[in-house]
C-alpha cells in the first residue's frame, strides 16, 4: 500500500438521534427510552475514530446550514478537521432515528438532507494529493446525483488507496454501478449480514471468496463477523479469520465505521493482518462504550496489545 497523507472521507455526516430502549413497541403502541441522546453520526464516526488513531483527515461531504448542520460543523472544529466544501444555504443536513436494544443491536431510520445532493462539481473541487487515502460509503450510490458522479470520479484515484463499505442499505445499491465503482477499490470491508445480501452465503468464509472472485485480485475483502472476528482475503494469502476480543456489548452503533477508520490507521505502521487484528480491538472497545462514536484513542489501543 502506498504511504498516507491524509484520510479523505467522502461519504454522508448526518445528526442520530439515539434512542436507548429493552425491546421495540408493539405496532400502534409507545414505550418509555431508557435514556437518549442526539449525536453526530454516519461519517462522523469514521472521522473520529481515525482522528483518535492519529490520522489527518479531511471531510469531502457537503453540511447543511440548520440546526443540524451548525452541529456538525461545531464538532468537526472541536476535532481540527477541516470540510472544503461550502454549507449549502438554506437547507440543512438530514438525520436518523436509532433505536439502540438492551442486547446492543441497533435499527435505524434514516431521513436524507442536502449532504445526499453530492455533484461533480464538489468533488472536483477537493484537492486530494498522490498518495492520500480516501474512504467511501454505499450510502452515496444510493441516488442520485451522487451515484454517477462518484462513478465517474473514482476513475481519477489511480494514485489513491480507496476504501469502500457498502453499508447496511448494500441491497438497494444498482450492481452495475457497485460493480463499475469496485473497479477502482482497493479494499472491501463489509459486514456479515451484508456479505449474504450481496453473494447469498451465510458462511462468512464463502461470502468472502465469492467476493473477492468478483472483485479481483486487485481487491482485498474483509468481511467482519462480530464476535467471531473478521475474515479476510487478498492476493497474496488465503482466506482466514482474524480473532475479536470478547466483550460485553453496549451498542453496535458505528463499530463497522470504527473498524474501518482504524484499519487505514494501523495499516501505515504494521503489517496488514496486524492491522485488521488491532482493527478488531478497536471496534470491539467502541461497542463497550454507549456510542456511537466512542473509538479508542491510540493510548487505549495499545494498552489493550500490551494485554494480549
Amino acid at each position: 500500500m502506498k504511504t498516507l497523507k491524509r484520510l479523505w472521507v467522502i461519504s454522508n455526516i448526518i445528526m442520530d438521534i439515539v434512542t436507548f430502549v429493552d425491546a421495540w413497541p408493539e405496532r400502534s403502541g409507545d414505550i418509555l427510552a431508557k435514556g437518549g441522546k442526539t449525536t453526530p453520526g454516519g461519517a462522523f464516526n469514521v472521522i473520529v475514530a481515525a482522528s483518535r488513531l492519529g490520522l489527518e483527515t479531511v471531510y469531502g461531504g457537503l453540511i447543511g446550514t440548520g440546526p443540524f448542520g451548525d452541529a456538525i460543523t461545531e464538532h468537526l472544529n472541536a476535532l481540527g478537521v477541516s470540510s472544503p466544501n461550502p454549507r449549502i444555504a438554506d437547507y440543512d443536513t438530514g438525520f436518523d432515528v436509532a433505536i439502540v436494544e438492551k442486547n446492543g443491536e441497533r435499527t435505524f431510520i434514516t431521513v436524507p438532507g442536502c449532504e445526499s445532493w453530492l455533484e461533480s462539481r464538489h468533488l472536483a473541487a477537493l484537492s486530494i494529493e498522490a498518495g492520500d487515502w480516501v474512504y467511501l460509503s454505499g450510502y452515496n450510490l444510493l441516488s442520485e446525483p451522487t451515484a454517477s458522479a462518484l462513478q465517474d470520479w473514482t476513475v481519477s484515484l489511480r494514485d489513491n488507496v480507496v476504501l469502500l463499505d457498502p453499508g447496511p442499505l448494500v441491497a438497494e445499491i444498482d450492481l452495475p454501478l457497485l460493480d463499475a465503482v469496485m473497479r477502482h477499490v482497493d479494499i472491501f470491508t463489509l459486514n456479515q449480514r451484508e456479505a449474504f445480501l450481496l453473494t447469498g452465503l451465510k458462511d462468512p468464509g464463502l461470502a468472502l471468496t465469492a467476493l473477492h472472485r468478483r472483485y479481483g485480485a486487485k481487491t482485498a475483502v474483509v468481511v467482519r463477523s462480530g464476535a467471531t472476528g473478521a475474515w479476510i482475503l487478498d492476493k497474496q494469502h488465503s482466506p482466514r479469520n482474524i480473532p475479536a476480543r470478547r466483550v460485553k456489548t453496549t451498542n453496535t452503533t458505528g463499530a463497522g465505521d470504527v473498524h474501518a477508520a482504524a484499519l487505514v490507521a494501523r495499516m501505515q505502521d504494521v503489517p496488514w493482518e496486524q492491522a485488521v487484528f488491532e482493527a478488531n480491538i478497536c471496534a470491539s472497545l467502541a461497542i463497550e462504550r454507549d456510542g456511537p462514536a466512542e473509538s479508542p484513542t491510540s493510548s487505549e489501543l495499545y494498552a489493550v496489545l500490551r494485554k494480549t
